[in-house]
C-alpha cells in the first residue's frame, strides 16, 4: 500500500492553504493511500474547534468538514 504524510504549516489566517493539506489526505484517503497529516508552524492551531470554524477556503470544503472526515477516518494527525 501507498504511504503519504502531509506537513501543514499554514493557519487559519489562509483559509485555503490552511485546508489543503485536509483535502488531499481526504482524495489520498478515498483512493486507498495510508496518509497522516503533521501540524507544524502556524497549523498547530488548527486543532482548536474554536479557530477551526473560521477556516472556510475558497472553492474547498469547510475545514471543520474537512478535519471531521479526518478524525472519522481514523488519519493520524501529529501536532
Amino acid at each position: 500500500m501507498a504511504r503519504l504524510l502531509i506537513t501543514a504549516t499554514y493557519g487559519y489566517d489562509n483559509s485555503t492553504r490552511a485546508a489543503m493539506p485536509f483535502f488531499v489526505a481526504k482524495g489520498a484517503k478515498e483512493s486507498g493511500i495510508d496518509v497522516g497529516i503533521v501540524l507544524a508552524l502556524d497549523a498547530t492551531v488548527l486543532v482548536k474547534p474554536e479557530l477551526r470554524q473560521y477556516v472556510k477556503p475558497h472553492g474547498l470544503p469547510p475545514l471543520d468538514e474537512l478535519f471531521q472526515f479526518a478524525v472519522d477516518h481514523q488519519i493520524p494527525i501529529y501536532v
